[in-house]
């Protein structure tokens, strides 16, 4: 119950309409000037308009409508200072009617400066008003307001303004509450102030607090920029902490993202900008993520240090936010319990760098957004060291011996990621490195969500060129099974990890319904149980599922650095073209050799990893070879599934390179991993594999030289590609069926 409380007034402070700051600062003093003189107004019209005699036989001002007159004022104060246009409208209105209680005082005493004082009041305040928030503050509620107020004051209050004494009496003794009851006239009354004075005081307590900023020590003396949000209600006891740090800055993104999330959930949240980034020290030779786990080691004892610290921590964040997050958890810091991972890698050079090829414009574009003060030394430093340098490399990944370790993940992690997410592999791995190599505090206390998704894109609904349904949203279930993941690691609150850990959704065609794909599927753990199905590139340019009656047959092209392919969706940032896009535009060009299927009759489900197994030949050192894995619709539509690239020189692994020989005759065996995916290639469909050798910006262009990459374009080979088929070099591109569904798998 307590988190909708806290929901509720986050939501209506972040609108604005609950915001302690604002009813002390503005509303009240606003309401109380306004309301003061419409009440000096008032009096002075009733009691100097008339003589004496008469106001004592009349009896304006006895004691009972004393009492209903100081209530009232009371009750339109406290719920003016709720929200700013309702103290607006209550102060023009009280203003216009002051107005015209001077311009009737005037007229009865005959005083002049009263009645310019009147129109003054009641006429030019309101142009000014409405002046003020038209054209130097634009704000159409408050416009709204001063509106209503002079409609009301058109309708109403003049005719009240301009009663006599007499008649004034007969309306008060006409009035509805009188009517009642006298208890419940009471009751109404003190309902009517105690309900303000409630919701201004629940504001005092639950309203999102300012934050603290420090600046925390690492252990080599820099201080990094650190906000500090209490619990709304906590008043700073302690209690979990929620640990955020972001390259992005931690004021206008990063608050605005988590702060409603994990505070109406009870916890204190930190939030911190990494090193040399935004607010926190670090200098201009600082490279992002690299051994940046100290800094979060360092930073997670400083939190158990805090009084407002009860010992247990969990840290949060999407892509980088979530990388940096998988580092420090390597290093086992006392005091975390739990993570939430969404799109991130575990395997910076491996999977955010690299995919068997450089990846050129999410690193370029990415690193000079954030680091646009020495975006030219991080990628300098990452041409010159990495993956050579062995520090630098194992302080990014976790699957190596050295720094930060799978080895010593001792958390409760969530991990979700998208089927066309850049760091969508990392996502899987990083899941599967927790589960099944962490500690045995982590071991089986893992979660999985893999949606239809970009980059972060968990809500669903267009993606790249496609429209899926309504149930690629996953906003519910990753909340649902987040809390089932913190309860239990920071309430001790226990769940049940007997059931589905896994849930992926099996992508297929958008033009066609069916139960039978788009919809999720649930398992116990990941991989599946599953077989790889080798389809084959035959002689006449098809795919097939057997081996017999193959013919060898090479098919060469040339490949011009100075013409790539360009790149059309895919597994990519937000800021590139990303998700299922048509690859008809560029599949027929000479550069590409295009193998499919026959329109298919039965249905064809993968899940799993996905590789091409390529038997190659070139005439230079180097190059490239990139595999797409397309589903042609029956309009002809080439949807891009998922894809691929190798350096040939990488082939074997990343620190060493080994170049072929230039000569044609010679055959290289290749593996191109095209990560992961959860595809039903539909009846009337095809399947249909594009082979190349650029996929540009996505990947470097590869100037064929071997030259180390991204560092000369000045020079370049035209390279002539070959791939190999037939019974004597079987390429294919091998797709992983299940097997065992029924019980290795559970859908919901």
């Amino acid at each position: 119950m307590i988190n909708w409380i806290l929901a509720f007034f986050y939501f209506l402070d972040s609108y604005g309409i609950l915001s302690l700051e604002q009813m002390l600062t503005f509303n009240l003093p606003l309401l109380l000037i306004c309301r003061g003189l419409y009440i000096s107004s008032y009096v002075l019209n009733y009691i100097k308009g008339y003589n004496n005699e008469l106001l004592k036989k009349e009896q304006l001002f006895n004691k009972t409508e004393t009492l209903y007159f100081s209530m009232k004022q009371l009750i339109l104060i406290l719920l003016g200072i709720l929200y700013f246009p309702i103290a607006l409208f209550i102060s023009f209105y009280s203003l216009m009617m002051a107005g015209n209680y001077f311009k009737e005082l005037s007229r009865k005493k005959n005083i002049t400066s009263l009645k310019i004082t009147g129109i003054l009041i009641s006429i030019i305040v309101p142009i000014m008003g409405i002046i003020w928030y038209t054209f130097i503050n634009p704000n159409y509620y408050a416009l709204a307001a001063i509106g209503l107020s002079i409609i009301m004051i058109l309708y109403y209050g003049i005719k009240i303004s301009s009663l006599s004494l007499s008649s004034l009496l007969q309306k008060y003794k006409k009035r509805k509450i009188n009517q009642l009851p006298k208890e419940l006239q009471y009751v109404g009354l003190i309902f009517m102030i105690t309900l303000p004075i409630f919701i201004i005081g629940s504001t005092a307590i639950y309203n999102v607090p300012d934050k603290i900023t420090y600046m925390v020590p690492m252990r080599d003396g820099i201080h990094l920029a650190t906000d500090v949000y209490f619990a709304p209600g906590s008043f700073g006891r302690p209690k979990p902490v929620i640990l955020i740090r972001t390259p992005y800055g931690k004021s206008g993104w990063a608050d605005d993202l988590y702060l409603p999330y994990y505070l109406i959930q009870d916890y204190h949240v930190v939030i911190q900008d990494l090193r040399g980034t935004h607010n926190s020290e670090g200098g201009d030779k600082s490279l992002l993520f690299i051994e940046s786990y100290h800094d979060g080691v360092d930073t997670i004892n400083w939190i158990l240090d805090q009084q407002w610290s009860n010992g247990k921590i969990a840290s949060a964040g999407v892509s980088a936010l979530c990388i940096n997050q998988y580092f420090y958890a390597g290093m086992n810091p006392e005091g975390l319990m739990a993570q939430q991972l969404w799109f991130g890698t575990p395997e910076l050079y491996d999977h955010a760098i690299y995919q068997g090829s450089y990846h050129k414009s999410s690193v370029e574009t990415w690193v000079k957004s954030t680091s646009p003060n020495n975006w030219h030394y991080q990628l300098e430093t990452i041409f010159k060291y990495m993956p050579k340098d062995e520090l630098m490399y194992n302080s990014t990944s976790l699957s190596n011996p050295t720094g930060p370790n799978y080895s010593k993940i001792s958390v409760y992690g969530i991990h979700v990621g998208g089927w066309y997410d850049h760091f969508l592999q990392g996502t899987i791995d990083g899941y599967i490195g927790y589960d099944d190599y962490g500690t045995t505090r982590a071991q089986e206390h893992q979660k999985l969500i893999m949606g239809p998704w970009t980059h972060g894109s968990i809500y669903g609904g267009k993606q790249g060129e496609l429209l899926y349904p309504d149930n690629s949203n996953g906003f519910d279930l990753i909340l649902n099974w987040e809390y089932e993941v913190f309860d239990e690691a920071l309430l001790n609150n226990p769940t049940s990890w007997d059931g589905a850990r896994v849930a992926y959704y099996l992508m297929g065609s958008t033009i066609e319904t069916s139960d039978k794909w788009n919809y999720w599927r649930y398992a116990y753990d990941w991989p599946l149980d599953h077989v790889n199905d080798e389809w084959y590139f035959t002689a006449d340019g098809r795919l097939s599922n057997v081996s017999a009656g193959l013919i060898n047959k090479n098919f060469s092209y040339l490949f011009d650095p100075r013409n790539p392919i360009p790149n059309l969706g895919g597994q990519n940032q937000p800021f590139d073209l990303a998700g299922p896009m048509d690859q008809r535009s560029i599949e027929n060009r000479s550069d590409v050799l295009v193998f499919e299927t026959p329109i298919l009759t039965e249905p064809v489900i993968t899940v799993g990893r996905i590789w091409g197994h390529l038997f190659v030949s070139s005439n230079c050192t180097d190059t490239d070879f990139t595999l797409k894995l397309t589903d042609v619709y029956p309009d002809n539509r080439s949807m891009l599934v998922t894809d691929g690239s190798l350096t040939v020189r990488s082939r074997y692994n990343y620190t060493t390179d080994v170049f072929m020989s230039g000569n044609h005759l010679d055959v290289y065996e290749l593996m191109v991993d095209c990560w992961s995916s959860a595809y039903y290639f539909a009846p009337g469909h095809r399947i249909r594999i594009a082979i190349s050798s650029s996929n540009y910006p996505r990947f470097a262009i590869n100037p064929n030289t071997g030259v180390p990459l991204a560092q000369s374009y000045l020079n370049y080979n035209i390279a002539n590609n070959t791939l190999l088929v037939g019974p004597k070099y079987n390429s294919s591109i091998i797709l992983p069926r299940l097997v065992n569904v029924s019980t290795t798998h559970t859908l919901f």
